[in-house]
């Protein structure tokens, strides 16, 4: 049973074991090709461990499933977004402005780095490579 899941990729829900794609998307993440399930992407991990000999980025990534980790887009606690509480001169304020507008955008990226909505839940996949890399075609049945 364990060698059917090595030369199959699953289509329908993800789970550890199984054969996964990823796609490039347009916003430059690895999302997961399924039937149902949306909001699969690849771990930065993964893709370093896929990417990183190559001298571009592939369209699509082949891995087996190691963790998958689920997580909900919560919202920007309200500190980061404002930076007038602050108490300083206007020179610090400066430089407390720009270091919040930082703050901000990382936090922004962190938390939701797929532009989904708050509240909605996704997972991050984290792939191992396959010991054999081809791909074989199912036997006709």
């Amino acid at each position: 049973m364990e060698y059917v899941n090595k030369e199959k990729i699953s289509f329908s829900r993800l789970q550890v074991h199984e054969i996964a794609a990823f796609v490039l998307n347009s916003a430059g993440h690895y999302e997961a090709i399924t039937r149902n399930c949306s909001n699969y992407y690849l771990s930065a991990e993964s893709v370093a461990l896929f990417t990183d000999h190559l001298p571009s980025q592939p369209n699509y990534i082949v891995g087996q499933i190691v963790h998958i980790e689920r997580q909900t887009v919560k919202p920007l606690p309200p500190s980061t977004t404002r930076p007038e509480h602050g108490r300083a001169d206007s020179v610090d304020q400066l430089t407390s402005d720009t270091g919040t507008e930082r703050l901000t955008l990382n936090s922004g990226s962190s938390l939701n780095p797929y532009g989904l909505p708050i509240g909605c839940e996704y997972f991050i996949v984290t792939v191992a490579m396959l010991p054999d890399t081809t791909i074989h075609s199912p036997p006709p049945s």
